[in-house]
């Protein structure tokens, strides 16, 4: 079984608890009282309990956390971000600590399988997929769904999509009764040139043209598009940005913690003309 990652965490506190239980797992005699051995503290499980239940973790031990779980560089500070960010006294420094946590994060995503590429064949898939996430619905009324959605979907179309995403896997219905999403975010993997994908991203590329002809309330539609002539130096420079945007886009859903009130389409094109 391999050690829990850090990237996957919102809370450094379970990460704390899932690390210490992976790791008696490999070595039956690391106990919470041998972690803070460890640390640096006398044998005693309340330390590490205590940190569990809330207690705040002061600068030279998260150090030692990092140290006695071997966490590698990046992940070390990752971590320590991640306890500031948790441990936040104002909104002010929660939001300087969030945007350490996106800019360290590494692409937290989960990763499509080749039998999973279904979901591309159409964008209503991934479309609705990011609406249940917004809406508490039963799989009562697809016409109502429909109705909500832009642009509208008729029960057809609703009942198509609900049935890859279930089929997939991708939306379960949680305790209340309500379709939701399995995953935050969703990735075919770098580099990936599929049919599929492909056309889901000429239906993106029309949605985007009915949403410019659509009439939406001032402020709903934030568009750009610009041309550029650069050098082949500068075009690399280009792609690498646009990689670690994609990367900080995911990073950002991945750790919002607060419930889902909106739903985008973003879409990012670096399309050659000459």
């Amino acid at each position: 079984m391999d050690a829990p990652s850090v990237y996957t965490y919102n809370n450094f506190r379970p990460f704390l608890a899932d690390w210490q239980a992976w790791k008696q797992e490999l070595e039956p005699d690391f106990t919470r009282s041998e972690f803070s051995r460890r640390l640096g503290l006398p044998r005693t499980r309340s330390f590490l309990n205590d940190v569990l239940r809330g207690k705040k973790v002061t600068s030279t031990f998260v150090g030692r956390f990092t140290q006695v779980m071997a966490l590698g560089h990046e992940e070390g500070q990752f971590f320590q971000a991640l306890v500031k960010f948790n441990q936040a006294e104002s909104s002010q420094e929660r939001e300087l600590y969030f945007e350490q946590l996106v800019q360290l994060n590494r692409a937290p995503r989960a990763v499509l399988d080749r039998e999973a590429w279904d979901y591309y064949k159409d964008w209503r898939n991934a479309a609705l997929r990011c609406v249940l996430d917004v809406i508490d619905w039963d799989g009562e009324d697809p016409v109502c769904l429909g109705k909500k959605m832009f642009p509208r979907q008729t029960p057809g179309e609703v009942k198509n999509a609900v049935g890859v995403l279930c089929k997939l896997g991708m939306v379960e219905k949680n305790p209340l009764g309500f379709w939701k999403p399995t995953q935050k975010t969703l990735s075919t993997g770098d580099g990936v040139r599929d049919e599929r994908v492909r056309q889901q991203q000429l239906g993106c590329l029309k949605l985007s043209e009915q949403a410019m002809l659509a009439e939406l309330p001032s402020g709903e539609r934030d568009t750009t598009a610009v041309f550029l002539s650069v050098s082949a130096e500068a075009e690399l420079v280009l792609r690498r940005r646009l990689a670690h945007f994609r990367s900080e886009i995911r990073s950002i859903v991945h750790k919002d913690e607060l419930p889902a009130s909106r739903a985008f389409h973003l879409g990012m094109q670096l399309i050659p003309i000459f």
